[in-house]
């Protein structure tokens, strides 16, 4: 069973993204995990991520989005946060609100059962006004990682 305190690193926390689109925000997060060795290949994981989203809204609300791509080239699950100040408004969202805060889940793909678990403990934790307060206005990326290694 794969704990939140193995996939959650401070390396995979980007506090201000460039991103002003969906497109952009999903590339630039790519590009740290693949710099952090974390996936092989930014084109296909790329396209797991669009497959994913292909699926459903992963803009959950409260300036939230949590896009997850499995694939062979992720070399080790782990959870990446990048956050946009200015707000990225064409991420499809359930409150059609900008996304703020995105949580991408890179799994590999023998980690699938994993992947469920990890992202039902992120979406309870996501209940808590005080988490979502701390992604938004954390200043250090310590801050956003120990909140989310929390247990709830």
């Amino acid at each position: 069973m794969l704990d939140i305190k193995e996939v959650l690193f401070d390396e995979n926390v980007c506090l201000n993204l460039n991103a002003t689109t969906k497109d952009e925000a999903i590339s630039e997060m790519t590009k740290m995990l693949y710099r952090n060795q974390v996936i092989e290949d930014q084109k296909t994981f790329i396209k797991e991520i669009y497959e994913r989203e292909s699926e459903g809204i992963t803009g959950i609300g409260d300036g939230i989005a949590i896009p997850h791509g499995r694939s062979k080239t992720v070399k080790k699950t782990v959870i990446a946060v990048g956050r946009s100040n200015e707000g990225i408004r064409d991420w499809e969202t359930f409150d059609n609100k900008p996304v703020k805060c995105i949580i991408m889940f890179a799994i590999r793909d023998v980690d699938m059962s994993q992947h469920i678990m990890l992202l039902s403990h992120v979406a309870e934790l996501l209940l808590d006004e005080d988490v979502i307060q701390v992604l938004h206005t954390a200043q250090t990326s310590s801050e956003i990682v120990n909140v989310l290694r929390k247990d709830h």
